[in-house]
């Protein structure tokens, strides 16, 4: 029988809420059955417009961390694996439950703490598992904050002292820049999406790709009227999910250098 205990947190900063009401549409459609497990934390204003009166919601100080946002929640209402989302990171078809609960028996049962749920294409061997596979540090990108799911240990020693989202992907950024090559036996990123997880979201902009699909599949929803990316970093935004992970170092260094504005970092 399936007793795991898992919660889903929703961290986001107050300006995101119209995005959140998208997501939470989504959810009732596509994984119903984690709706009432849902927990949205936010930071700044508390002066919310959008009601969620059946969804409990953690309001924390103005300049609260997203990733302090998950610690709040987390340490508020226990559980034994939290699932962690960004307003935008979409559930763009049907889950199955059947499928989660296997993956959170794996995870549980060997001990995984951190779990990207955006699959990535590597060119680490790794001895996989039938639903992930462990993550090398040479690998960039693999520790995300967009979606991932984590227990509550991870939760405690990553979250708790206020880091940002920012300061917890660049820490194994510089990592990955030192070419150590091994790999956490306790870390793991998904082969197949099996949340189907889809990002819209760049810079306060719609990606205009991502828009598209979800308005054809879902005329029903009034999805947020943001303004959207333009067409030129819509095309580099592919690209950049395409080569980004693989390419040599120095390559990505001279992208990223003449390109900056299209980049978070320059590491």
């Amino acid at each position: 029988m399936f007793n795991i205990k898992y919660r889903i947190i929703l961290p986001t900063n107050v300006k995101y809420l119209d995005l959140v009401k998208n997501y939470i549409e989504l959810l009732r459609i596509n994984w119903p059955e984690a709706y009432k497990k849902l927990i949205i934390s936010t930071t700044g204003s508390d002066d919310f417009d959008i009601d969620f009166t059946d969804i409990p919601v953690i309001k924390n100080g103005i300049s609260t961390s997203l990733p302090t946002c998950v610690y709040n929640a987390a340490s508020k209402y226990k559980a034994d694996y939290y699932f962690i989302f960004l307003g935008d990171a979409f559930i763009s078809q049907r889950i199955s439950n059947e499928k989660v609960e296997k993956l959170l028996s794996s995870l549980v049962r060997n001990s995984i703490n951190y779990c990207r749920l955006l699959p990535q294409f590597s060119l680490h061997m790794s001895q996989r598992q039938k639903e992930y596979r462990n993550i090398n540090s040479d690998e960039r990108y693999t520790h995300s904050f967009v979606a991932f799911g984590a227990d509550p240990n991870f939760i405690r020693d990553e979250f708790s002292n206020n880091i940002s989202d920012r300061d917890f992907e660049i820490r194994y950024l510089k990592l990955a820049n030192k070419k150590r090559n091994f790999f956490f036996k306790d870390r793991v990123i998904l082969n197949k999406n099996i949340f189907h997880i889809l990002p819209s979201i760049q810079k306060g902009k719609w990606d205009r790709v991502n828009l598209f699909y979800l308005k054809k599949k879902y005329p029903k929803i009034e999805f947020s009227n943001r303004a959207r990316i333009s067409w030129k970093y819509e095309f580099i935004l592919q690209i950049r999910k395409l080569i980004l992970p693989i390419i040599p170092d120095n390559i990505r260094k001279k992208l990223k250098s003449k390109n900056k504005k299209y980049f978070d970092t320059n590491l």
